[in-house]
């Protein structure tokens, strides 16, 4: 039996900024256009899944609800009024009626909403979430709503079954093998060293991240450092101080509806702790340029001899950024923080990790100065990433999630 999926999602707002002011021609393009033109990009999932499911026996789409230009098309295509985010996406998906909705972006849709999409649309027999970045508590009876939840790491699943929620299925990253045939004319072993990522100021997310490019640069380390700095977050963050204490004391005196209908305090009193910020040095400052993405990012991967990952302190002692399957699946030399379930997706012949600054710095030396061995673990390191860590292996672990459910 076939099944109509369709995939929901966000894009990163810096992202979207990226791609139209460097593509504002296909703002002229209609839906069908504009939407294959989109996707060609290959940010984070682009339509890898839909793609993996349209190979199976399902009729899969793919929804960027927060690409304004995009979704403002198909509202005149279809003689629909360009409203918010959530009010096309309603429409969209009226037109659609599809069996299955999967709400990467589950924290932008949840609870509420999901229940508002079931009445509006009886075709949906199964909303399945996800979640592979932090979460509040705050979040866990918005996400009781789905049916089923995807997450990228045990540790998720740990979190959120033991609090109550719904079955959670774990479903790591993986590489889009398209992208190989995608990236031409580039040149290999351009660079040395490249980390290209984002910093997140906000939350001490990436609090570990900062001290260890700042030691590495302060070793001499030879960094080419492509980084979406999001200095956002520090300049409010005196606002959200005294948003979370005020929220706080809503709580507290029996005036939590204040948070629930004011957006900006039901955004601060979801958050678990006082608002923080990391700070990033002159040094490291100086060595940063200007972020890139989606295609433009993996021809830098493709360019470089080593490529650097480190995971953010959410993920807790287990492998799981999409960033270990980009690089290796581009052809470079995936240099990684040490996890103790790393050996479960790259044997240590496969990529190299490292636990302390001095082996990380340590181990970059070694492999410029042997050339022959760093091709060798990129090249085996790929292999294993084309053959076992593919977006069509991920989409049958969901589909079978999905025939069990329906």
């Amino acid at each position: 039996m076939s099944y109509r999926l369709v995939k929901i999602t966000s894009y990163y707002k810096d992202f979207l900024s990226y791609y139209y002011n460097n593509t504002p021609k296909v703002e002229g393009l209609n839906y069908e256009q504009q939407h294959a033109h989109l996707m060609k990009q290959r940010f984070a999932w682009s339509d890898a899944y839909v793609f993996a499911f349209n190979q199976m026996w399902y009729d899969a789409h793919e929804i960027v609800a927060n690409a304004r230009p995009l979704q403002q098309q198909w509202c005149r295509e279809n003689n629909v009024k360009a409203g918010t985010d959530k009010e096309v996406l309603v429409a969209q998906l009226k037109c659609l009626k599809p069996d299955v909705i999967w709400l990467q972006d589950s924290y932008s849709f949840n609870g509420d909403f999901i229940r508002f999409l079931k009445r509006q649309i009886p075709s949906i027999k199964l909303a399945i979430g996800n979640c592979c970045s932090p979460i509040s508590p705050q979040y866990y009876s918005d996400f009781k709503v789905f049916d089923l939840i995807t997450v990228c790491a045990p540790y998720f699943k740990t979190l959120l079954e033991s609090n109550g929620l719904p079955e959670c299925i774990i479903v790591p990253h993986a590489f889009d093998a398209r992208i190989l045939d995608e990236v031409k004319g580039v040149k290999k072993n351009k660079y040395d060293f490249l980390f290209t990522g984002s910093l997140i100021l906000d939350q001490n997310f990436h609090k570990e991240r900062i001290q260890l490019l700042e030691e590495l640069i302060k070793e001499k380390v030879d960094i080419n450092l492509l980084i979406n700095l999001n200095t956002k977050s520090s300049k409010g963050l005196a606002v959200r101080q005294a948003a979370f204490v005020a929220s706080r004391l809503f709580k507290k005196s029996g005036l939590n509806v204040i948070n629930k209908k004011i957006a900006g305090f039901n955004k601060v009193s979801r958050l678990e702790h006082y608002p923080q910020s990391s700070k990033v040095s002159k040094v490291l400052l100086k060595q940063i340029k200007e972020p890139v993405f989606a295609m433009d990012m993996f021809k830098e991967i493709a360019q470089s001899k080593i490529a650097f990952n480190i995971h953010g302190d959410i993920a807790k002692d287990f492998a799981a950024n999409m960033r270990m399957y980009e690089v290796t699946g581009m052809g470079s030399c995936l240099l990684t923080d040490w996890k103790p379930d790393l050996d479960n997706y790259f044997s240590s012949d496969e990529v190299v990790s490292y636990q302390s600054i001095a082996e990380a710095k340590e181990k970059i030396g070694w492999l410029l100065d042997n050339p022959e061995e760093l091709e060798a673990i990129a090249q085996k390191g790929q292999q294993r990433t084309l053959c076992e860590h593919t977006f069509e292996r991920r989409a049958a672990i969901i589909d079978e999630a999905i025939r069990a459910k329906m």
